[in-house]
This record gives structure tokens, sequence and C-alpha cells, in this order.
């Protein structure tokens, strides 16, 4: 229960709080003295040129990014992704979302013949032929 409440959600992603602070400090504590260190070095060879803070911007966030690398490493995600797997009812559901937003999807016989054979290759014609069935259903009980 506690590994639940380190939990946090940030940018549609799940991240744990203490990794997350983890991150930012690894980030920080090589951007930033890199960057200085580079800042330094290049006003020295450009004796305090825009071209030299420019360079150690550029160094700066290279630093970023191989920070970014080894927080990646370290800190691993914590979801679990499952590819191939549906839930009982999970595409019913998704087919009456979709019916909501866009109407009726219609009878999947009336298709063309090669998104008729696209729609039997990912394994919906059943599907689809189940959800025509069941709108066909429901517009008789209004009738």
């Amino acid at each position: 229960m506690q590994q639940q409440q380190r939990l946090l959600e940030v940018w549609g992603d799940t991240v744990d709080s203490r990794h997350l602070l983890g991150a930012i400090g690894l980030g920080a504590g090589i951007a930033v003295p890199v960057y200085l260190v580079a800042e330094w070095g290049f006003g020295q060879l450009t004796g305090g040129d825009a071209i030299g803070r420019s360079y150690a911007l550029v160094t700066g966030l290279a630093a970023c990014v191989i920070a970014a690398v080894i927080a990646a490493n370290i800190f691993k995600p914590k979801r679990v992704v499952t590819i191939g797997e549906s839930t009982a009812g999970s595409r019913e559901a998704a087919m009456d979302a979709i019916e909501d937003e866009l109407g009726p999807l219609g009878d999947p016989d009336e298709l063309p013949a090669a998104a008729l054979a696209e729609v039997k290759e990912l394994g919906l014609y059943d599907d689809l032929v189940a959800q025509h069935r069941k709108n066909l259903a429901r517009q008789k009980e209004r009738d």
C-alpha cells in the first residue's frame, strides 16, 4: 500500500515520487556543473564572447541528455504494458464509445472488399458483426 501512495501521474505517465526527485537531482547534479565548467572554459578560450556562452549552453544541454539516459537506466518504469490481452467486453465498450461519438458503424459486409479483408485480418470482423446485430436488436425494440 505504501508503494501505491508514492506513485504520481506526471504528463500522463506513472512515476515513483522518490525516483522522480532522484532523477531531477541527478539531472541538476550533472548538467549544472558541466554547464558552469563549460561556460568558464569557453569563456577562457573565446574571451567571454557570446559564441563561448552558446557552446557552453549546448554542452549543458548534452549533459541533460546524458543525465536523462542515466536516470532512465537507474529508475525503471513502474507500469506493465500487456500487448494482445483484452478484457471481457473491452472491444464492445470501445465500439459503443465510437458509436456514441460518430454514430452506428453499420454492417461490416457492406465494406469494400479490401477494407473487409483488412477487418478480417485484424480479427475485428466478428466483433463488428456482433455490434451490428446489437444495433439491429436495439432498433427493433424501439419500433
